[in-house]
């Protein structure tokens, strides 16, 4: 058995059946992305040999590659996805939910080290925003996108060197890279991240429990109601829980995700998603500047 599903990346993700088992193969054949899903396998890797509370990490068990092409191969996982979960999920299991994110960050946490970031790591991050929305068709004769980048890169010279826990990150923990069974929920699709840093990891699930990103990639009908709720539990949550114990977290969440939002805006095609970054970047950027004149 074999079935083709694109992923969201470009890489190529395949369920193949191997003497009674299935497995995932995900493949690229840019040249360039290689080393990317090379580092990607093996921040899986990594991670798959440590152990967390009701979270789990799918094996990987072969790595390939040339100068053309990768391939991972790792295990199939049996589940719903975040929405068909949400669905049936009651308080208690939203509750479980909720202390496995906050004891597998605060791991991560645990196991990083407090470093100074240089200012320059975040300003020159948008600067290659800039270039890459001015490149970007879609976007290089909007002017309020344009006006946007120009309010964030004020936002970014002020931010000044941070000092966060720098070690261990997911890359991408948002509801569409969490498989859920039962009380168990796998992790996948790492990804390097420019600051490999928890708080990043807080940012991308919060993409998901305060914005609702992946709503924006689900196409099948669900009850919006319902995920509202529950996301926003989730996020209180998360923010109350974070905000109470780390000053870093306090300090640099909002300009960092205000970067993470530009970063997708950077690769925006779809005018209803431009439309629905633009929302989030203005509010965010609003919001900062209110901060400040408080």
């Amino acid at each position: 058995m074999k079935l083709d599903i694109q992923g969201h990346s470009g890489c190529e993700i395949v369920i193949v059946h191997e003497d009674n088992d299935l497995f995932i193969h995900k493949s690229t054949h840019d040249s360039g992305y290689v080393p990317r899903l090379v580092n990607q396998a093996n921040k899986q890797i990594a991670a798959s040999k440590i152990e967390y509370q009701n979270i789990r990490v799918p094996k990987v068990f072969e790595v390939e590659q040339n100068d053309t092409s990768a391939t991972i191969k790792m295990e199939y996982i049996y589940s719903r996805n975040y929405v068909e979960h949400f669905e049936q999920a009651g308080f208690e299991q939203i509750k479980y939910l909720i202390g496995a994110i906050k004891y597998f960050i605060d791991l991560e946490i645990n196991n990083s080290r407090m470093e100074t970031v240089p200012s320059h790591i975040l300003t020159d991050k948008m600067a290659d925003v800039a270039r890459k929305v001015e490149k970007n068709v879609h976007l290089k004769d909007d002017a309020e996108a344009q006006e946007l980048v120009r309010r964030s890169s004020a936002v970014m010279d002020q931010v000044g060197n941070m000092v966060l826990p720098v070690g261990m990150c997911h890359g991408d923990l948002t509801f569409s890279n969490i498989l859920f069974n039962g009380n168990n929920y796998y992790l996948i699709d790492f990804l390097d991240s420019f600051i490999e840093s928890p708080l990043l990891d807080i940012v991308k699930i919060r993409q998901d429990t305060s914005y609702l990103w992946s709503t924006l990639m689900y196409n099948k009908p669900f009850d919006k109601v319902r995920l509202s709720i529950i996301s926003e539990k989730i996020d209180v949550a998360i923010d109350e829980y974070f905000s109470g114990r780390y000053q870093w977290y306090r300090d640099y969440y909002m300009p960092l995700q205000l970067m993470n939002f530009l970063r997708i805006l950077q690769y925006g095609h779809d005018d209803k998603v431009i439309s629905y970054l633009k929302k989030v970047i203005s509010s965010q950027l609003d919001f900062i500047n209110n901060t400040k004149n408080i």
